[in-house]
Parts: structure tokens; sequence; C-alpha cells
């Protein structure tokens, strides 16, 4: 093992895992150190091993490694927009208009759970859902939370944000239903309980269609998997998200499942779902 490795694996067995997360906090916020990214996992890999839903939550929380990338200027603005967000939304478009409804006049409320900054719901609001009267989001990252607000607020937006883990996602709904409920590269960070049960709440407040975009299992149909499995290079799950929304009451109205295909780093798997009537 070289050197760097020896010192690393030293660091994880000799310094205990709250102190390595105060570092991996600290080493976050040194804008200068480009290896910062790197360093979180680094310091915490025998977290992201032993609880990978932990290591996750933890990372989203502090706006940590991947989280980094989630900044107002390279995420709004209809050209920052990931394509493989465009063919979901371009999915969804088709699929209410195959029911009789018109988008943009139609759809009034959407909520989008891990929003982020809310720049997707801002999208979707100078776009498709242009009459939408309400649109809201939650996710557990309150820096993007903070930030993603200023922006909107700056911009005159109608779109709301909250700060709020998924496990509270009831507490935000209070009650409320809405048109449209997109959940689009989030569920793929919670184990197969978790996820079912925020598949579960979303179609409990979803009025018209529950949107989902997870991972798609390389080699075989997300449709088929009799359970989820762990993808081990970032210990995020590939779920089977229809048997999910079928065990939660709900219907699968639409999917895509693009296999190994690869768009700018992002798999294709969508589904489409109604709640049980």
């Amino acid at each position: 093992m070289a050197q760097g490795g020896k010192a690393r694996r030293w660091i994880r067995q000799a310094v205990p895992l709250w102190a390595r997360r105060r570092l991996a906090i600290l080493v976050g916020r040194q804008q200068w150190l480009k290896a910062r990214y790197w360093w979180a996992f680094e310091l915490l890999r025998d977290f992201a091993e032993r609880d990978p839903d932990g290591f996750h939550r933890f990372l989203w929380a502090h706006h940590l490694a991947y989280a980094e990338s989630y900044e107002v200027e390279r995420r709004f603005g209809g050209d920052k927009v990931h394509p493989t967000r465009l063919m979901l939304f371009a999915d969804l478009e088709e699929e209410l208009r195959r029911r009789g409804a018109e988008p943009a006049r139609d759809v009034q409320s959407v909520f989008e759970v891990g929003c982020s900054l809310g720049y997707l719901l801002r999208h979707l609001e100078t776009g498709l859902f242009a009459s939408a009267s309400t649109l809201e989001g939650n996710d557990i990252d309150r820096y993007a939370i903070d930030a993603g607000t200023r922006k909107l607020t700056a911009l005159g937006s109608r779109v709301r944000l909250h700060h709020a883990d998924m496990a509270h996602l009831t507490a935000v709904f209070a009650g409320r239903t809405f048109d449209v409920t997109i959940a689009a590269g989030v569920l793929m960070y919670l184990r197969e309980a978790a996820a079912l049960e925020v598949v579960g709440v979303m179609l409990r407040h979803t009025g018209r269609l529950a949107v989902f975009a997870g991972l798609a299992h390389p080699e075989q149909d997300n449709l088929n998997l009799p359970a989820s499995t762990l993808r081990e290079r970032d210990g995020t799950w590939i779920h089977n998200l229809d048997a999910m929304v079928e065990r939660a009451g709900g219907h699968v109205v639409a999917r895509r499942w693009g296999g190994a295909q690869v768009v700018d780093g992002n798999t294709i798997y969508f589904v489409l779902a109604e709640p049980g009537r």
C-alpha cells in the first residue's frame, strides 16, 4: 500500500469519527483547497461503508463533497438544467397531455423533494407550469436553501423552499395535496425502507402525478430487481421504483429505463405514477 493510503487508514483508525466529521466540515470550508471534495470522502470512508444513508445525510446537511457543486451561478438558468432532467420533464408533459391536461393551465401546485437551490422549480415556474401559484420544495442542505431563497426572492419568484429532511416530509406537506410531486435523483441516498416511505408520503399528497428519477441498473431493468442494491463506488442505492409505487398503493402510468446509457454522468430511470384511488 502506498504511503498516502497508509496515512489515511491510520487517521481513520486513530481519530474518532466525531472528530473526523468536524475536520471534514472544516476542510470543506477551505475554498482554496482544491482537494476538499476528495478529503471529505477519505476522512469518512469507513462511515460510508458502515452507514451509507447516514454518510450521505451528513454530506448534504453540511454542503460537502458532491453538494459543493450546487451553487446559484452553476445551476440557475435554462441552459444549465441537466439533459436528463429535461428528458424527465418532457415525459411529464407528454403524460399530462395524454391525460387531457394542459400543463401551463391545469397544474396549479408543484412540490419537489430534495430541491436543493430550487433551480428546477424555477425552471418549471418559467416554463412548463407557468400558471402554477404554488411551487415548493424541501432539502436538508440549509446552505442551498438559504442561497436559493435569496436568488429566488431577487428574481421575484413564487417558489418557496423549506429546510427539512426527507424523513420529516409528512410535516412539510402539512396535510396539503399538490398536483405534481417530484423526487429526481434523491432517493438514491436512502436505503430501501426509507425510500419506500418517501414514495408513500409523496403519493398520499399527490393530486395528479408523482414523478421519480433514480439510478438505472446497468444490466437489468430496475423493474425486475427483487430488492434495492448498493452501488459500491459511491454508496448510493439502485431501487426498483416501480415496485415501490405499487407497494405504496400507487399505479405506474409511464416509465423510461436507459440501462447502461449515461448522459453527462447521469443514468436514465424515470417512473411516473398516479396515487391510488
